[in-house]
């Protein structure tokens, strides 16, 4: 995992090597172990790379990387965990390695298939690829966009590109500012750009996830999406339900498996929700039981960041998974004297707009840095899939209702009402049983009844409606789909998971921790995505195909509760305490806070009304 950078004067301009490193250490965090840079064609084009040790500590692995007597340079930023397997079948055709790395693997791969060896990784990954010989910038990202690639293009000038927004500040020749539109947008939605490519700032976008980008000085360059996941839905699902649970366990358990290849310890961010445990335990029964190649002997410990005293603190739940495989865990606390100084570094380095502060994940992952950890297995994925959130099984009831699908709606109402704290569930059945008398008094009258007959069925075709045109040359369109389909579609690949992978992205790297995600395997994925909706969501429990694989592998009052926080910042309990001051200041109309300009004259926010209410208002404390 690391930080990579390039430069291109595609007008044949000379490239100064100190412009190169000046851009490239921008990323230091991210590669905290090493450097290199590299100067090509004439001078014109360069590449950077910051390294972060993790397979092959050696100098035989640094990076940019040449491969066939130097006709190929990469510089690349990920894990190619199925890379044993297919260096076997390289190693088959003739190819010989100086390394025991998988950047090389990428490497001789791109040589024997071309851009077809994407379909060969299994990983997480972006990287830049320079043919020396034709005198050709290839670049390619991982099928769900799990590792970052931002880029500019100014025609007939500049091609740059990085692993992060933050790192073109330090571009000579190019102004880092924001586009007012697309700050708007980001202002009305927090996940509005990140899936459809943009940035909130004038002329950096991504290459997509699932894209390839080919530059040439003559060419336009231009994104061609290699994987699509309509491509790769299976029709050839097991029957019944237990066969479903059977293979869905195996594959993850083998994603589990070759994501613990790495040559320095692993541990497990770990929540003591469903889906970390789930990491956890699964990790620690391989370990346990197989026998293992490339795999570091210390990799089951277990991190969790705690908030003692507030409803934010899962220490007890964690504590249970923990226990239940016998693992080492530690307890990470947010440092809450210095954090307001945290949280507008934390704010800087993640450059991004989030309705809250990232302190909370970035402090589990500052404490596994501390401790010597530099890879982290974590469980993020799964809500997306599989209606993990309360909005998702809100529009499926909703639906339901609209619709007369009685029996639905009752299914639906006992899943969402469970997803609430004990103390409110009775309240929230009873006011969907109410919904539902209501809606059947509705339908008896017949002007409602020759309206629907007229109307159809609802569709909800506004669910996180896009506004913004993707810059896909094939973009993903789920609008036709029924809403039980589309939802889960449009948060995965659309709205809310590309934004919680960048959060991550950056919540690890800025520690120099690399994050690795079981769930996010392509091939768990598809088969997750071809299930019956029945394997999903029903009998009271969301993600239920994860709860019934984990059945008599985790702790069972884990693997039955529905209620859960994750890990997320106390910002109630913050903002009444430690940030009231700090908050206030940020709030003034000063010019320099551009943010805060756009927000108040969009209507979003009024300095001054926030400002009297928090002063005014007696809150209620929590003690």
């Amino acid at each position: 995992m690391c930080g990579i950078a390039g430069i291109y004067n595609l007008n044949g301009s000379n490239l100064e090597l100190a412009t190169l490193k000046r851009f490239t250490d921008a990323l230091t965090e991210r590669g905290p172990d090493g450097s290199g840079y590299e100067l090509f064609d004439g001078n014109s084009l360069g590449l950077g790379h910051r390294r972060l040790s993790i397979l092959d500590l050696t100098e035989s692995g640094k990076q940019p990387m040449s491969y066939a007597e130097k006709r190929y340079w990469i510089t690349y930023n990920g894990e190619i965990f199925n890379f044993v397997e297919v260096k076997a079948e390289l190693q088959a055709k003739g190819h010989r390695f100086n390394s025991d790395s998988d950047t090389e693997v990428i490497l001789a791969s791109y040589l024997q298939w071309g851009d077809a060896c994407l379909g060969k990784f299994n990983g997480m990954w972006a990287f830049a690829i320079w043919d020396n010989e034709n005198k050709e910038l290839f670049l390619a990202r991982d099928r769900f966009g799990i590792k970052p690639l931002y880029y500019v293009y100014l025609p007939g000038k500049l091609f740059a590109f990085a692993s992060e927004t933050r790192a073109f500040k330090y571009l000579d020749g190019f102004q880092r500012i924001f586009d007012d539109t697309l700050l708007e947008y980001n202002l009305d939605d927090s996940y509005a750009l990140e899936g459809l490519g943009y940035t909130p700032f004038k002329n950096i976008v991504q290459v997509l996830p699932g894209h390839v980008m080919l530059v040439k000085k003559d060419n336009t360059a231009k994104q061609k999406r290699w994987w699509h996941i309509q491509d790769h839905i299976d029709t050839n699902i097991p029957e019944t339900h237990e066969k479903q649970v059977e293979k869905f366990y195996e594959l993850f358990r083998d994603a589990c498996r070759i994501r613990l290849r790495s040559d320095v310890p692993v541990a497990t961010a770990l929540s003591g929700g469903l889906d970390s445990t789930a990491v956890y335990n699964t990790v620690f029964d391989i370990m346990l039981k197989e026998s293992l190649g490339r795999v570091n002997p210390d990799s089951q410990r277990a991190f969790t960041a705690i908030f003692p005293g507030l409803p934010q603190n899962e220490k007890e739940y964690a504590a249970r998974a923990a226990a239940y495989s016998g693992g080492n865990i530690s307890y990470i606390e947010v440092d809450v004297n210095n954090l307001a100084n945290k949280i507008s570094r934390e704010t800087e380095y993640a450059d991004f707009i989030s309705p809250s502060p990232i302190a909370s994940i970035a402090s589990v992952y500052e404490g596994m840095r501390k401790n010597g950890i530099v890879v982290s297995m974590d469980g993020h994925g799964v809500d997306e899939m599989l209606y993990g959130y309360r909005d998702m099984v809100y529009g499926l009831y909703n639906n339901a209702l609209w619709n007369q699908r009685a029996h639905d709606v009752k299914n639906y109402a006992h899943v969402l009402s469970d997803l609430y704290h004990s103390d409110q569930r009775d309240d929230m059945l009873t006011r969907m049983e109410s919904d539902l008398l209501v809606k059947h008094k509705r339908e008896k009258n017949i002007g409602y009844k020759i309206r629907k007959l007229i109307r159809g069925e609802i569709k909800f075709q506004d669910y996180h409606a896009l506004k913004l045109t993707s810059l896909s040359d094939q973009p993903y369109d789920f609008s036709d789909m029924p809403i039980e389909k589309r939802m889960v579609y449009v948060e995965f690949f659309q709205h809310t998971l590309p934004s919680l992978l960048r959060n991550f992205d950056r919540a690890g790297m800025m520690n120099s921790v690399e994050i690795r995600m079981p769930f996010m395997d392509w091939r768990l994925v598809t088969y997750v995505f071809s299930l019956p909706l029945k394997a999903k969501i029903g009998g009271g429990f969301t993600k239920k195909i994860v709860r019934d694989a984990m059945k008599g592998r985790m702790d069972e009052s884990l693997r039955t509760r529905t209620y859960k926080v994750g890990i997320s910042s106390p910002v109630d309990y913050w903002f009444n305490h430690y940030l009231k001051d700090w908050a206030l200041d940020m709030l003034s109309d000063s010019p320099e806070k551009l943010i805060l300009e756009k927000a108040y004259k969009k209507g979003i926010l009024d300095p001054e009304v926030v400002r009297n209410a928090w002063q005014e208002i007696n809150v209620k404390l929590i003690s």
